[in-house]
């Protein structure tokens, strides 16, 4: 993890010195909803719209604005903009959020936009944001030139309708008192309903005004539903309007389609563009696009219709209204015909009039807000675009955190893919993990530089060593534990070079300096090693016992450790399994028992073949060895279900070549108790001879040999008081007995 670390910080800091600087340019816009306008138009009691901002901030992003911003900008940022031939792509890009072009709404209530641009050239940055925010103002006021012109025309048909029936009204009055023959009828009697005539004349006025601007407003949304663009302009302008407008589902994906593209902008300076989960932002964003069109004009139609709905009510008023001044007017037609004719055309002058200043009055409101040359008033520039003084990319902190976490993730990463295809078994955990059979004991790893006939006899040699220490443990382990009454243990492993015939060699020798009467048979019929151990000529060995050449007397040798005995192999068969499933060799084990306290076996790899799974079947207990950083996990699995069912007792595993936590010293003092290089047994050593009474220096007390023999100076506590000849090619003084002679069954004595 240490070194991935290293290389992606390293990786981080190489892209740190080669990245180009990129700089930050923004603009604060403000954007006031329900701004002042020069004319008041009425108390308004509208509450704001909470996503205001957020539909100016996609009016900004706007294919109309940007079009035009770009067109204004490319003189002054060539580099940055690109090419003529490429407007239509950079725009596409900008609209989504590419080419460091943002506008961002703060999260905290507010009434500004921030549009920033990051470029590698500051000037040309800035200069883009101020052509943006300035495309922004104008495009505001040409959708307000736009809505007060069409507003403007409608008010001038009403207006010039009027006027015709005014001047239609005055000439009916003029008329009137023309036929009845006086100048005034205010002081005639039958001018007695005229009064209540009035009052409904004006209500009816009222009401026709309202018709007419719900007319004026059915015909500006007709306009806007034809026209795709009027149409998100008009929904936009609706939103904005207040509460009551807004249209929550819009609202909502206006939310979503912002949160994508604040997302996507985000995953494109720190995934790249390329990356997936981006491409699927985009598509995310294009689907919430196409769901807000439809919402669009949804909500057109339904705008459509609710004005559709208040026109028929506004005439429906308008037909009651002129109903009752009808029946107003018959009541004083009744009382005077002509009073009553003049009321009546006095009444429609009356509101005629009304009604004229009303729409004169309406012209100059939108003349003045909407259609003089004068900008928005709701818009304000706050702050010009300012270039940030640091290069925002590639940000130092961030870039090198990155490839810290990458070089952690990376390292975590390849240390499970490593432990997950590494297959060998490095510790007794894994042993307990992976094979559920518990660890007798760890064996720590002994110096390579001696050689197999001192690792095989290294309890006798080095007692004080942590190795012998470990071999004592797994005899202490076998004596107390559930193979306490166990006579036979078979030494198996399940592939080569695991140590078990060190670790039966050692064991024999630790049963033996026990006190026990210990055998120590090697049934490794294909490759023996025990012979070569302990310095014997191996012959005639276990094969010649079974095949009844020889004597199981002659065959037993003695060895140099007072109480154990080793059974070699003898001349290697040609059929190893045959001899070992025969009765031959079970009448053999039955005869051993008799003789000898413990028996040991060394036999071949679990792996290759089936000798120690019939052994393992024979002996009353079994220890599985494996050696740690080497043993394979599936073939130790392999060996141990091969010796479960052949009913084998496998009571536990000896883990070989264990790293030791901490440093194994001598009980009491200060300096290591493992064997040092100075103590080393040179490879070549045979046959051990004890010399009794020397007390050499630890320098002296290995002494080199040639294959055929060794001398070697040993403590007093390592060879006993015992002398005598022994069985093999080793020439020297060993302790000497024969358990298996006639009259024979106490602990063989010296001779």
């Amino acid at each position: 993890m240490a070194v991935t670390g290293a290389l992606m910080l390293a990786a981080g800091a190489a892209y740190l010195a080669l990245a180009p600087r990129v700089y930050r340019a923004t603009s604060t816009v403000m954007v006031a909803q329900g701004a002042p306008k020069a004319l008041h138009e009425g108390p308004s009691h509208e509450p704001d719209s909470d996503t205001y901002l957020q539909t100016q901030a996609e009016i900004v992003r706007s294919s109309r604005v940007l079009e035009r911003a770009v067109s204004e900008a490319r003189p002054l940022a060539p580099r940055t903009l690109g090419e003529p031939a490429a407007a239509g792509e950079l725009i596409g890009a900008l609209k989504r959020g590419g080419g460091g072009f943002t506008v961002e709404v703060p999260r905290r209530r507010s009434d500004a936009l921030l549009v920033t641009m990051e470029s590698r050239w500051p000037a040309e940055a800035a200069a883009f944001v101020d052509a943006v925010v300035r495309a922004y103002v104008a495009e505001r006021a040409e959708l307000q030139r736009q809505a007060g012109a069409e507003m403007m025309r409608a008010l001038d048909e009403e207006r010039a309708a009027v006027e015709l029936r005014r001047a239609a009204c005055a000439e009916a009055m003029v008329r009137c008192k023309r036929e009845a023959g006086v100048l005034s009828f205010r002081d005639e009697p039958a001018n007695v309903g005229q009064d209540a005539t009035v009052a409904l004349a004006r209500s009816a006025t009222a009401a026709e005004v309202a018709v007419m601007e719900l007319r004026g407003q059915q015909k500006a949304v007709r306009r806007a539903v034809a026209d795709p663009a009027a149409m998100e302009a008009f929904v936009a302008a609706q939103q904005q309007r207040g509460r009551e407008f807004v249209d929550p589902q819009f609202e909502e994906l206006q939310r979503q389609s912002v949160a994508a593209a604040v997302a996507a902008a985000t995953h494109r300076t720190t995934l790249g563009s390329m990356h997936p989960r981006l491409q699927m932002l985009g598509v995310i964003e294009a689907e919430l696009r196409a769901r807000m069109g439809r919402r669009t004009r949804e909500i057109a139609d339904a705008h459509l219709a609710s004005v559709e709905a208040q026109l028929a009510a506004a005439e429906d008023k308008l037909g009651q209204l002129r109903e009752a001044y009808l029946q107003r007017e018959g009541r004083a037609v009744a009382l005077g015909p002509a009073a009553a004719a003049y009321a009546a055309l006095e009444a429609e002058m009356d509101r005629l009039h009304r009604q004229r200043e009303l729409l004169d009055r309406r012209r100059s409101e939108v003349s003045v807000n909407h259609v003089g040359g004068a900008g928005p008033l709701d818009v304000r520039v706050l702050e010009p675009a300012r270039v940030e003084a640091r290069p925002v990319k590639p940000n130092k902190p961030l870039t090198l955190a990155v490839a810290l976490l990458a070089g952690c993730v990376a390292g975590t990463g390849l240390a499970l893919v490593r432990d997950y295809r590494d297959v060998r078994l490095r510790t007794p955990q894994d042993v307990r993990v992976s094979l559920a059979i518990p660890v007798v004991a760890g064996v720590p790893r002994i110096d390579r530089r001696l050689s197999p006939v001192a690792r095989g006899q290294l309890l006798r040699l080095d007692p004080r060593s942590a190795a012998a220490e470990a071999y004592r443990s797994i005899r202490t382990a076998l004596r107390l534990g559930v193979a306490h009454d166990a006579k036979t243990i078979l030494v198996a492993s399940p592939a080569e070079g695991d140590g078990k015939s060190t670790t039966a060699s050692n064991l024999a020798i630790a049963f033996a300096e026990a006190g026990e009467r210990t055998l120590l048979v090697d049934c490794d019929l294909r490759e023996p090693v025990q012979h070569l151990i302990f310095g014997l000529d191996g012959s005639p060995g276990l094969s010649g016992v079974i095949a009844d050449r020889a004597k199981l007397s002659d065959a037993v040798c003695p060895t140099a450790v007072d109480g154990l005995h080793v059974l070699p192999c003898g001349a290697v068969p040609a059929n190893p399994s045959e001899l070992l499933t025969g009765k031959p060799f079970g009448l053999l084990v039955q005869t051993l028992l008799g003789a000898f306290d413990r028996v040991v076996f060394d036999s071949p790899p679990l792996a290759n073949f089936a000798d120690a799974r019939v052994l393992g079947a024979a002996a009353d207990a079994t220890l599985l060895v494996v050696r740690m950083n080497q043993s394979a996990r599936h073939l130790g699995l392999l060996a141990l279900d091969a010796l479960h069912r052949d009913g084998a007792n496998v009571v536990g595993a000896v883990a070989n070549e264990m790293a030791p936590a901490l440093p194994y010293r001598r009980y009491g003092g200060a300096w290591e108790y493992a064997a040092r290089a100075a103590r080393a047994i040179p490879a070549g050593a045979g046959a051990v001879r004890v010399v009794n009474g020397a007390r050499p220096s630890d320098r002296d007390l290995v002494v080199a040999g040639d294959p055929g023999g060794a001398e070697v100076f040993v403590h007093a506590s390592v060879s006993g008081n015992g002398h005598g000849s022994g069985r093999g090619n080793g020439a020297g003084n060993v302790a000497a007995h024969d358990p298996l002679s006639a009259g024979n069954s106490d602990r063989p004595t010296e001779r």
